[in-house]
C-alpha cells in the first residue's frame, strides 16, 4: 500500500475516533473562538442558550441564598446543589461559624439588582466566568427566630467575578469560586476587564 494511502487511512481513522469520542457536554463541539490569534484577548464562547442557562442558574442560586438567610438547615441540605469546589468549602465553613457562634442568632439577607455577563468558557465547555455587576444593594438583618428587623444598610455598588462549573450529574451550573471582588468605579460605564488567565487570589479575592 502506498505511503500516501496509509496516511490517508490513518487520518480518516483518527477523524472517526475523534467524532465518536464522548463529549463532556453537548455544546463542547459548538464553542466559538472569539478574537483568534490575538493573544490574551482570545476566548471560547458557548451558544446563546448555554449563556442564558449560566445566568439563569446563577440567579437561582442567589435567590436560594437569600432564602437560606432564615433557614440554615436549607443551606446545609442543598449547598452541594448550588456550589462546588472552593466556593462550597467557603460556604460550608461560614455555616459552621454561624451555628457555633455564641449570642443571638441573626439572619442577614442581601437584595440587589444584577447585571450579568458570561465570558471565557474553557475549551471543554465545563467552566466559564460570570461577571455580576450588583447595584441597589440593601442588607437587611433580622432576628433569626423572631424575624424582626434589626438593621437595614445600603451597600455600595460592586462587581463580582465568579468561576462557574457545569456539573453533568446534576445537569446544572454551580458557583465554583469567587475570583475577584471589584469596587465599582465612579464612572459606572467603565466595563469590567476579565483576562483568560485568572489572577492569583490576594487581598479581598477568595
Amino acid at each position: 500500500m502506498a505511503p500516501i494511502v496509509v496516511i490517508a487511512v490513518f487520518t480518516f481513522a483518527l477523524l472517526i475516533f475523534w467524532l465518536a469520542a464522548p463529549r463532556g457536554v453537548p455544546w463542547a463541539h459548538t464553542l466559538t473562538r472569539l478574537h483568534p490569534g490575538s493573544g490574551r484577548r482570545g476566548e471560547w464562547m458557548a451558544p446563546p442558550d448555554v449563556v442564558r442557562a449560566v445566568k439563569r442558574e446563577y440567579l437561582a442560586t442567589q435567590t436560594w441564598l437569600a432564602e437560606c438567610a432564615a433557614d440554615w438547615g436549607l443551606l446545609a441540605a442543598e449547598l452541594d446543589h448550588h456550589a462546588a469546589g472552593a466556593y462550597y468549602k467557603r460556604q460550608h465553613a461560614a455555616l459552621a461559624l454561624l451555628v457555633q457562634a455564641p449570642g443571638p442568632r441573626l439572619a442577614a439577607n442581601l437584595a440587589a439588582d444584577h447585571l450579568l455577563a458570561v465570558r471565557h468558557f474553557s475549551s471543554d465547555g465545563l467552566r466559564c466566568l460570570l461577571i455580576d455587576r450588583q447595584s441597589q444593594r440593601l442588607l437587611n438583618t433580622r432576628g433569626y427566630w423572631s424575624g424582626r428587623l434589626v438593621h437595614r444598610q445600603r451597600l455600595p455598588d460592586v462587581d463580582f467575578v465568579f468561576q462557574m462549573l457545569y456539573y453533568p450529574p446534576d445537569r446544572r451550573w454551580k458557583i465554583e469560586r469567587l475570583v475577584q471582588r471589584l469596587p465599582r468605579p465612579d464612572n459606572a460605564g467603565v466595563p469590567v476587564s476579565v483576562a483568560a488567565e485568572l489572577p492569583i487570589a490576594a487581598g479581598r479575592d477568595y
